[in-house]
C-alpha cells in the first residue's frame, strides 16, 4: 500500500489536493520554475496557439485540441458529430460485437467558465493531459504547455 500512494505521488508531481484552475497553475509554474530557470510566466495567447495548433496522427489525419472540444472551448460536443475519428474523442474505435452503433459520447466544455467542474479534479486533470498530450503530441505536455492552456481557458467568458 505504501509504495502504492508514493506512486500516485510521484504521478501528480506535486499538484497536491487541487480544487481550483488556480491551484493547478501554481503548481504548474512551481514545476516550469525547477525545469528552467528562466521561466516568467504563463501565456494565454500561447495558450490559444497550443489549442488551435494541429499536429499530424500516424494515420495522416490531423488533429488538434480543438477537433474534440471544440473550436470555441464554451461549447459541448459529442463524438460522432464533427470530422474527427472516434479515437480522438477517448471512446471505442470499433461499433460493439452486437451491431449497435458506436456510443456517442458528450465532451463537456473545457472553459471553467462555462463548466465550473474544469480543472477541479486533480486525477482528471492530469488523466486527461496525459492522454490527450500522447493521442496529439506523442508525449506529456509540459508544465508550460499545461499552464498556458488552463491560462487562456481562464480568460474566456
Amino acid at each position: 500500500m505504501r509504495i502504492f500512494l508514493l506512486v500516485i505521488g510521484a504521478v501528480y508531481m506535486g499538484i497536491g489536493a487541487a480544487t481550483e484552475p488556480e491551484d493547478f497553475l501554481a503548481a504548474y509554474a512551481e514545476q516550469a520554475k525547477e525545469a528552467d530557470r528562466g521561466f516568467t510566466g504563463f501565456s494565454a495567447e500561447r495558450g490559444r496557439a497550443f489549442y488551435l495548433r494541429t499536429h499530424k496522427l500516424d494515420d495522416g489525419s490531423e488533429l488538434s485540441c480543438a477537433s474534440c472540444h471544440h473550436a470555441d472551448p464554451r461549447k459541448e460536443t459529442v463524438a460522432h458529430r464533427g470530422q474527427f475519428p472516434c479515437r480522438a474523442c477517448h471512446i471505442t474505435l470499433h461499433k460493439p460485437a452486437d451491431g449497435r452503433a458506436a456510443i456517442k459520447r458528450q465532451i463537456p466544455p473545457l472553459a471553467p467558465s462555462a463548466n465550473p467542474d474544469r480543472f477541479t479534479r486533480e486525477g482528471n486533470v492530469e488523466a486527461w493531459f496525459g492522454w490527450n498530450c500522447k493521442l496529439l503530441l506523442k508525449r506529456e505536455c509540459t508544465p508550460v504547455e499545461k499552464g498556458d492552456l488552463i491560462t487562456w481557458l481562464l480568460t474566456i467568458e
